[in-house]
């Protein structure tokens, strides 16, 4: 049973959407450049409609492939390390195992194997020193302190899973899922100096982590629009349109879509959950803090209404463009509940309280937007730059890439959620329609607050 959770947690790491933040690319040409995209796709199509009306390069250059096939040598080197028919007894799996650490089962999960690690952030060991007396409790957590954090921490996203539909011109009409959660930690300061600070267990006092987690999903019917408003006209030398100096791509793009969602399922839980200590600190068993407000919905009764809106302009090698997505999205739920899970100490048990039954909530997906710019020079050399948020954070990624015939050399750098700066660095190799391209990154998607470094390598299609 084990195996077969582990092998579908790894294809639902890989297939699921994600942050900003943990978001995997299996384009080695954009990890190599620090996670821009000099081409007009990923990001660029996804985050700003009018992309959608503007056709893709397709020639030598920084054109997108149809395909990009990653390699994914970091499963093959798991695999070795890790075989599948041992993964009922693997410590890394196992926690009856003296070996099992948690730390490093959740780095794993946060950072899938898909591409071959170079550097590792180092999963601190499971040793700690504890003081304890009939009135004291020190915690020293050893390496393990770097994972406290000292601000809200978790995880979230907002991705759409499906759109399928149709459209004639620049109009069409599609049905898309949607999906929205954050997890959201939160350290109280006496905790935090505990586990951190090795400041001691204070009698008659509560330690608790605060917990706001929200989940949402359903069906949004979308109409959009997607269309070139305007486009210069270049002059030739005899004073005719159409000039050598004429570019097919040039003008301003507007692209704009309205859905109306229909939510299928909703849920939050707010509140703390720890325990309290007595005085002395272990004259009697510490009483356990939960006290949670959640609130669920009666079935699929959500309903609002949000847009899309994007431009961009292209102006020879130069084109900049800004998008934002799911603006105004608010979801009323009609028919929810509202209830309170709290832990009775008294009949040592959780007991759940109806606090109100088919009352109205309200919910937001969370506004994406992007703003990227992109310059090709006559030289071989393209650069560009973009900024984006998809709800928790802005991130910043900045790139180049330079030709030399079928090869390729790239570079880039990028500020991540965590305001950190991480760096990447590739090439590759174009043979006809095919190409085979290597990407180095840093990135810090583990618990703890490192680097690790990580070459990916794929194959496109163009």
């Amino acid at each position: 049973m084990r195996t077969a959770v582990v092998v579908v947690t790894l294809a639902v790491l890989v297939l699921a959407p994600r942050a900003a933040h943990a978001q995997i690319s299996f384009d080695a040409r954009r990890l190599g450049m620090g996670g821009v995209s000099l081409g007009r796709d990923g990001n660029a199509s996804r985050y700003n409609p009018a992309y959608r009306a503007v056709k893709n390069r397709s020639g030598g250059g920084t054109g997108a492939p149809k395909v990009t096939i990653p390699v994914p040598l970091g499963l093959y080197s798991f695999f070795r390390q890790h075989p599948i028919n041992q993964l009922t007894h693997d410590p890394t799996f196992n926690p009856d195992s003296a070996g099992f650490n948690p730390v490093a089962l959740l780095n794993l999960i946060l950072s899938p194997p898909i591409f071959l690690d170079l550097r590792k952030p180092a999963a601190p060991t499971n040793n700690v020193e504890f003081t304890i007396g009939k009135n004291q409790l020190i915690m020293n957590l050893g390496a393990s302190r770097v994972l406290i954090p000292d601000q809200t921490f978790g995880l979230g996203t907002s991705g759409r899973l499906l759109d399928l539909g149709s459209g004639i011109g620049p109009f069409h009409i599609s049905v898309m899922g949607f999906v929205h959660y954050d997890v959201g930690f939160t350290l109280d300061s006496a905790l935090r100096s505990v586990l951190k600070d090795t400041v001691p267990v204070r009698s008659d006092s509560s330690y608790f982590i605060i917990t706001d987690a929200l989940a949402q999903t359903g069906v949004s019917p979308t109409v959009s629009y997607a269309g070139r408003v305007w486009h210069p006209t270049a002059m030739g030398d005899s004073g005719a349109p159409g000039g050598p100096n004429a570019n097919a791509d040039d003008g301003v793009y507007l692209g704009a879509a309205a859905h109306y969602y229909f939510g299928a399922t909703y849920a939050r839980g707010v509140g703390p959950a720890g325990f309290t200590v007595g005085n002395p600190i272990f004259g009697v068993a510490p009483t356990v803090l939960f006290d949670g407000i959640v609130h669920t919905s009666n079935g699929p009764n959500g309903h609002g209404v949000g847009a899309d809106v994007g431009v961009a302009w292209i102006s020879g090698p130069l084109e900049v463009g800004v998008g934002a997505n799911d603006i105004g999205a608010q979801l009323t739920w009609s028919d929810t509940k509202i209830r309170r899970i709290q832990y009775d100490p008294n009949g040592d048990s959780i007991s759940t309280t109806i606090l109100a039954n088919h009352v109205q909530s309200t919910t937001k997906l969370p506004i994406s937007y992007i703003a990227n710019a992109a310059l090709r020079m006559g030289t071989g050399t393209t650069v560009g730059g973009d900024v984006f948020n998809a709800g928790r954070g802005t991130v910043i990624h900045l790139g180049a890439e330079q030709r030399y015939g079928p090869f390729a050399v790239r570079g880039g750098v990028a500020r991540d959620e965590r305001k950190k700066l991480q760096f990447g660095f590739g090439g590759g190799l174009r043979m006809g329609a095919f190409g085979l391209d290597l990407g180095v990154w840093t990135h810090s998607n583990t618990l703890a607050d490192q680097r690790a470094m990580t070459m990916a390598t794929s194959i496109s299609v163009y």
